[in-house]
């Protein structure tokens, strides 16, 4: 049981987290579309070849052949998307399922690092016939090991998770109440994109009304409402860029709702500058300070969100 737990809710894990743990970096998503085009011709030939290794490696039953015949469709998926470096959480939940499948007919479990492994020679053999350049060739390998490390631990993961759940029956509750939150909350975030979307445009649209106004000659009351709709504008992209990434699987950033507050500060200061309010020493005092003290505050998270 250690073992298996030990992939277990490996699809719970965002592909940042995933390209952290193995070091996938642009750089090697680049490699992998680099030998594409080479790789695709080679498509037909790997899946044929996957197929007589399966059979031969293992034995399979009369429904565990056909069902590899039946789903080669997504074996071909699997080829391309590979040498397309995709590593979006849409094709994690991909290999999930592939592992779940796995599970379904009864392979073996070894089937799946056995495979992994001959798909891995397999490729290595063809990007030697296609590279000549050694430095060039050592990169793409190197890139293609990482994430064929990643498609192993995800399929894994998904089979050892099936495994678990038809012994514990609150396994397999406590992961439907997680995939159901995970849902929900996906759905949340869309809203959250529309609402902000539409804010936005609708910001933009006063922002341009503004400028129109600030032509026609009504500088002096004009010239602040329109910096004031502009960072407005400003705030919503951020909040926007942030909820995209999260939907995408990146990680929920503290400094943005930090720079939020800071733009408001810089607006109010900028309203009193503009319009030549005295005011009192107290209010100008308590607008500076807090720009500061947020204006440090946001360095110290940017900075540790930069290394994280």
């Amino acid at each position: 049981m250690q073992k298996y737990a030990r992939y277990t809710g490996a699809v719970m894990r965002y592909h940042k987290s995933l390209q952290k743990h193995y070091d996938l970096s642009e750089k090697d998503i680049e490699n992998l579309l680099y030998i594409q085009p080479n790789m695709e011709k080679y498509r037909q030939e790997f899946l044929d070849d996957y197929l007589d290794a399966a059979k031969s490696k293992f034995h399979l039953t009369g429904e565990q052949i056909a069902a590899l015949e039946a789903n080669s469709d997504k074996m071909e998926k699997w080829y391309n998307c590979l040498f397309q470096g995709c590593t979006a959480n849409p094709y994690y939940n991909f290999l999930y399922k592939q592992g779940a499948g796995l599970f379904k007919y009864n392979f073996d479990p070894d089937f799946i690092p056995a495979m992994i492994s001959f798909a891995r020679l397999w490729m290595h053999e063809k990007v030697f016939q296609t590279i000549d350049d050694d430095y060039r060739r050592k990169g793409i390998l190197l890139s293609l090991h990482k994430l064929l490390d990643i498609n192993s631990e995800i399929m894994l993961g998904a089979y050892y998770d099936k495994t678990v759940s038809k012994y514990s029956s609150v396994f397999s509750w406590r992961k439907t109440i997680v995939d159901f939150s995970e849902r929900f909350s996906l759905v949340m975030h869309s809203i959250l994109v529309l609402v902000l979307m539409g804010l936005t445009i609708m910001s933009v649209y006063i922002f341009a009304q503004d400028v129109i106004h600030l032509l026609s000659g009504h500088a002096e009351t004009m010239l602040i409402t329109a910096l004031g709709s502009l960072l407005i504008i400003w705030v919503l992209v951020e909040l926007l860029h942030t909820e995209v990434q999260i939907i995408g699987g990146g990680k929920f950033k503290t400094s943005v709702f930090i720079s939020v507050a800071l733009i408001a500060f810089i607006r109010d200061l900028l309203i009193i500058t503009l319009k030549h309010e005295k005011g009192n020493m107290f209010q100008h005092g308590f607008i500076l300070t807090s720009i500061l003290v947020l204006g440090l505050i946001f360095w110290l998270i940017s900075h540790t969100e930069g290394k994280d």
